[in-house]
């Protein structure tokens, strides 16, 4: 009997455990309820207050280049100490990923094409879209106050472009090599633009990067052909310069830097929104909130019991 005591012994004190939890949670119900109805409000008010933000992209399909083909002149130009291809093996991805990293060529372009002064704008919100088309929410936090102090240009600048740099995304399919560049954006009419005008000087200042190396080849090859005596000689060199010729006429023929357009950017649908995701939001807050109400209960009691301990001794 005693062998059976000990057994059961832990059993019964775990019973007993688990029924006090559970009485514990019912005696501070309302204490959950009133956590968990705070918390849910305060998101919901959060959700409300946040717009919408919007996503443009341009697909772009990739083209060979025209040096893919030279065969054994590739080996010719390579002994004479010169690279045939116009960007080695730099596909436009990973093309416009660089200069989209690259500081000066993004300070530029907030520059020109006025995207600081955009976003520094006092009437930057007016496109943008609330849940239920509802803005009341967000116009109450609102802060009117005016900028009365000066205004550190190049901060301002910087900080755009890392703005500028987190809304962008520019990447490559595996499988269809299709290259996809996207903006995001609270105001839905602004993606678009940007897309274009960041593929725009993107290309310009691509082809302009490609074509100076590609006249330095043409010059250097002109050269040796007027000097080189040796009939085959000279007509491996003619072939060599009527495929960097090749690629140039490619190049320039274009719209964007070694691609042709697929799908342009468009202004997408006020319903199309890609974020703030507002129902798991609330979801989330919901669960949290019981369990931080639960434990907040479990907390007062552990301090309610203490506080009886010390008063009995």
């Amino acid at each position: 009997m005693s062998q059976e005591n000990i057994n059961t012994h832990p059993i019964e004190e775990d019973e007993i455990d688990l029924r006090e939890l559970f009485q514990t949670i019912l005696a501070g119900k309302w204490i959950i309820a009133a956590i968990t109805f705070v918390i849910v409000s305060l998101t919901l008010v959060y959700a409300l207050k946040q717009p919408n933000e919007y996503k443009s992209e341009a697909v772009l399909i990739p083209v060979e280049k025209a040096s893919g083909g030279l065969g054994g002149l590739g080996g010719l130009a390579a002994m004479a100490g010169v690279s045939l291809g116009g960007g080695g093996s730099m596909t436009p991805d990973v093309a416009f990923s660089s200069l989209l990293n690259n500081y000066e060529f993004m300070k530029n372009f907030v520059i020109q094409n006025k995207v600081v002064e955009y976003y520094s704008s006092d009437d930057l919100d007016k496109n943008y879209v609330f849940a239920l088309g509802y803005r009341g929410v967000y116009d109450f936090f609102k802060s009117d106050a005016t900028k009365e102090q000066e205004i550190d240009f190049d901060a301002e600048v910087f900080e755009t472009i890392k703005s500028v740099k987190a809304n962008f995304s520019i990447a490559a399919d595996k499988k269809s090599s299709l290259i996809t560049v996207s903006y995001n954006d609270k105001d839905r009419t602004y993606p678009p633009k940007m897309v274009e005008i960041f593929l725009r000087d993107a290309s310009k200042y691509l082809v302009a990067n490609n074509l100076r190396i590609i006249n330095n080849k043409l010059g250097y090859f002109e050269k040796e052909l007027m000097q080189t005596e040796g009939f085959e000689l000279r007509q491996n060199i003619s072939s060599i310069i009527s495929k960097i010729l090749e690629e140039k006429i490619m190049m320039q023929s274009k719209t964007y830097y070694q691609c042709d357009v697929l799908t342009l950017p468009s202004e997408a649908y006020i319903k199309d929104k890609t974020k703030p995701k507002r129902g798991l939001i609330l979801v989330v807050s919901f669960v949290t909130s019981i369990i931080l109400g639960i434990f907040f209960v479990f907390f007062l009691g552990f301090i309610r019991g203490s506080s009886l301990d010390n008063a009995k001794t």
